[in-house]
């Protein structure tokens, strides 16, 4: 309307003609005419659009209404299981630190021969034998030797050399020939090796000397030589070589064992000791048991009685007693085959032809075919003057 105003102000102007005012008027009019259409579309949109807004906003946006669900309660708590503590913890101890083996270096395994403590008679000759291992790095070749370190050394030859090279992890027997003192009492003779250098060694890091420990006494029985007393004096051999005195029951290889109050065949009950001989455990196996040299005198016999062992029932057994005079030929002085039979025999033997003479006599047992419980027996032998 103030437009419609304002333009109808100009409608009188001077120099204007009526049909141009006409003409002016309708055009404003047509102009107001769609000018009020054009605010009418406004006015009706923009109520439209308040009126929409309300509609929206009423029906996107309702006021909620909170239902809350009946509670349910929770379930009771379980208790975790009590808890075990982890052991303790052990720490690992640290690897040791590589020793060095040294070059020269021994282990002992056995006495062959003369235990500690063997009794022997004064003025007795005899050998020990000692197994030892070479337990260092370097092979003992025959430029090593035995030689004697300290104590009584009983006339032992010193040094001797080794008879075999050893290298390490192998063993050897060294041996020594010793003459017990004529007086009674206990003696000690210690031996160690020695290299192709001369230095000297022993057992262990500690070089400690291996030794041989003898009881010297007369014989209580009164007998000129008493082989009972005297058995680990002996080397005892077999087809397996060198055995270890006293020996093991069963082994295979053979054995000699010492029985006081010996049993005989009849089940009766001596008052005297006795050798258990048993052969290797091969077809004619055998043992022997050289003992030390003996001076014989005029009027000398050996006696002895020769069994089975008691309850031995398949023991089928050869006896003999051989001699050796020096490094000849061993010789046969007697021989009594045995079995068990619930008997056995007396033996006796006259020496007088090897009087003056220094003899190594010889207990040999043979097993007659397989060896089977061949369990033979010398009770009390024993060399005895008129």
């Amino acid at each position: 309307m103030i437009l419609f105003v304002a333009l109808s102000c100009n409608l009188f102007a001077p120099g204007v003609s009526e049909s141009e005012v006409a003409t002016q008027s309708a055009a404003i009019i047509e102009q107001g005419r769609m000018t009020a259409t054009v605010i009418a579309l406004q006015t009706q949109i923009s109520a439209l659009q308040t009126e929409a807004g309300k509609q929206t906003t009423t029906e996107a946006s309702p006021t909620p209404t909170m239902l809350l669900p009946t509670q349910t309660p929770y379930p009771s708590a379980t208790p975790l299981p009590s808890f075990t503590p982890l052991p303790s913890f052990t720490p690992v101890p640290p690897l040791p630190t590589a020793t060095s083996i040294p070059c020269d270096q021994a282990g002992f395994v056995a006495d062959v021969t003369i235990p500690d403590g063997t009794v022997v008679a004064p003025g007795m000759s005899f050998t020990k034998i000692w197994r030892i291992k070479n337990t260092g790095a370097c092979t003992w070749t025959t430029g090593y030797a035995l030689i004697f370190s300290s104590g009584e050394r009983m006339g032992g030859a010193s040094p001797q050399p080794l008879s075999a090279n050893v290298k390490p992890g192998e063993t050897i027997d060294v041996s020594v020939t010793l003459t017990a003192p004529t007086s009674e009492g206990k003696y000690r003779s210690s031996w160690k090796l020695r290299n192709a250098s001369g230095v000297e060694f022993g057992l262990g890091s500690k070089n400690s000397a291996f030794y041989v420990e003898i009881v010297v006494k007369a014989s209580p029985s009164g007998y000129a030589y008493d082989f009972v007393n005297s058995f680990c004096a002996a080397e005892w051999t077999s087809g397996a070589g060198t055995l270890t005195c006293p020996g093991s029951d069963g082994d295979s290889k053979g054995f000699v064992l010492r029985v006081e109050n010996a049993v005989l065949e009849t089940g009766t009950q001596d008052d005297e000791p006795a050798l258990v001989t048993q052969p290797q455990a091969i077809t004619d196996g055998i043992i022997r048991g050289k003992y030390p040299a003996y001076k014989v005198q005029d009027g000398d016999k050996f006696l002895a009685i020769v069994m089975c062992s008691y309850k031995a029932t398949n023991c089928d057994v050869k006896f003999q007693l051989d001699y050796q005079i020096g490094s000849e030929s061993i010789v046969t002085l007697a021989s009594w085959n045995e079995k068990y039979d619930d008997k056995y025999q007396s033996v006796s033997v006259d020496l007088s032809s090897l009087a003056g003479k220094e003899v190594k006599f010889i207990l040999t047992v043979m097993a007659n075919g397989a060896m089977n419980q061949d369990r033979a027996q010398w009770l009390a032998p024993r060399i005895v003057h008129k």
